[in-house]
């Protein structure tokens, strides 16, 4: 049942960028053999598949479905962990491109963020810059929990009145592409956190791409989240 309703809440999302396509599958861990062509070091009841047409954005979107979809299972009780090293060697036929998996299923063990875990974290102060005055201040704290890969935490945000301008950090070390993947998964990820934490406050969260882009401290400017309070 709680499989049948993930389906649902993942099929009504709406996606940062709209334009593009997406599906997904939720397969059990035979089938998800099958298409990495061998058993996933993290062996789960099922697995979560996000795919899409590869075009600018995606990777942005498909983070945001995969955390949407984290988000949701933790809420039910449900352990998730994100399958960043699996690859689909030979996906079934006739489906768009594999993007990138998450592993969920019923856990004995502890499946949150332990405090060791989030005292590593960079401080929000460190990510986060402009107008912090509450309730943006309390919508950037929910934010900053959002996880990344390797816990690199690579997304900035420039706070306005109506708007949180994000960015990807304009890495200089590491230039290889498996890297800059996860980093723009990690984007879409934190404006999952976003859109949640501003919910909270009682705003809808607008995400567009403002031309001309703000600028800032040269990192790669990636999306706008326009706060919109709702009507009571």
């Amino acid at each position: 049942e709680l499989i049948e309703q993930l389906v649902d809440f993942l099929s009504d999302l709406t996606v940062p960028d709209d334009s593009i396509d997406w599906n997904f599958d939720i397969l059990p861990l035979d089938d998800m053999c099958k298409i990495v062509n061998g058993v996933p070091r993290l062996q789960a009841p099922h697995y979560l598949v996000i795919r899409s047409e590869k075009i600018k954005n995606c990777l942005q979107n498909a983070g945001y479905i995969g955390e949407m979809a984290v988000l949701w299972l933790t809420a039910h009780g449900i352990g998730t962990c994100w399958q960043g090293s699996l690859e689909a060697e030979k996906d079934f036929d006739g489906v768009l491109p594999y993007i990138t998996a998450i592993a969920f299923g019923r856990s004995d063990e502890p499946f949150h963020q332990s405090a060791s875990e989030i005292s590593k974290k960079k401080k929000l102060s460190a990510i986060a810059y402009g107008d912090m005055k509450s309730p943006r201040k309390e919508i950037m704290e929910l934010t900053w929990m959002a996880p990344s890969a390797m816990n690199m935490m690579p997304v900035r945000y420039l706070v306005d009145t109506h708007r949180i301008h994000i960015y990807r950090k304009n890495n200089r070390i590491f230039k290889f592409n498996q890297f800059n993947y996860f980093q723009c998964l990690d984007v879409g990820v934190a404006m999952a956190h976003l859109q949640v934490a501003a919910g909270k406050y009682g705003y809808h969260v607008i995400f567009e791409r403002l031309s001309p882009e703000p600028d800032f401290r040269k990192e790669i400017y990636q999306a706008s989240a326009h706060l919109v309070k709702e009507e009571t």
